[in-house]
């Protein structure tokens, strides 16, 4: 009885150790999770902040708090939000840059007129610059291009499942959305595409318009009409 008693006393410990092991790990899981969720909720957060920058995202996506199978889950997923992320940093830095405003301006002709050599590059330059972010921003919305970046760290399906659930959340666009998003770069390309007409029409026509008073005036009420033309159709885009 008493050997029968120790042998259950040594099952007993056994079994609380190993419930423990279990334990343990499903807590550690829990918080391995948490910890990946919390760092894409500050990139969120830091996203829609004024200051926000790719310095500052670098810092937070190159620093991986998590370990064995999460951080690999981890890693991808924040390879992934850097990439994309640089491509909307470039786009919003194209956009944002005061030349693109100031092509059409009588500033702008004088500097660079009759000719416009420097202004035509600029066009042709920024219009294949985005064409081509449009193109990469594109490409990164896929499920596939997705994907891609956890399929490179493991191969362990309940990891690529918490990657997917993971940008599901916070990545996925919905079809408007997408169409929304390529269109507006397409208007922008538009804008540029137009404003080169208007240069090509000012170089053609060099030696038929002038600057007087920060104003540009033509020789013929044609070229007025004309000139005027492009002008409308560029608020209308």
């Amino acid at each position: 009885m008493k050997g029968k008693s120790k042998i259950g006393s040594i099952i007993g410990g056994i079994i609380l150790i190993i419930a423990l092991i279990v334990g343990y790990f499903y807590i550690n899981d829990a918080n391995q999770k948490t910890k990946i969720v919390e760092e894409f909720t500050q990139i969120e957060k830091m996203s829609k902040a004024s200051d926000f920058s790719m310095e500052k995202l670098n810092e937070k996506t190159s620093n991986i708090v998590t370990s064995g199978k999460y951080a690999k889950v981890e890693k991808a997923a924040k390879n992934f939000a850097s990439d994309i992320f640089r491509v909307a940093f470039e786009i919003r830095d194209i956009l944002g840059d005061e030349k693109i405003q100031k092509v059409l301006t009588a500033d702008n002709y004088e500097a660079d007129g009759p000719e416009f050599a420097e202004t035509k590059q600029y066009l042709s330059d920024t219009k294949t610059k985005l064409e081509d972010l449009k193109t990469q921003m594109v490409e990164f919305l896929k499920e596939e291009k997705i994907n891609s970046y956890i399929e490179a760290e493991t191969k362990d399906s309940s990891s690529i499942e918490l990657y997917r659930e993971l940008l599901k959340k916070d990545i996925q666009m919905s079809d408007s959305q997408k169409n929304e998003l390529e269109t507006s770069i397409d208007k922008v390309i538009s804008m540029l595409s137009t404003e080169e007409e208007v240069i090509n029409f000012l170089v053609e026509n060099k030696g038929k318009w002038r600057i007087q008073g920060g104003q540009i005036l033509f020789d013929t009420n044609s070229l007025v009409t004309k000139y005027n033309g492009y002008i409308q159709k560029l608020r209308i885009l």
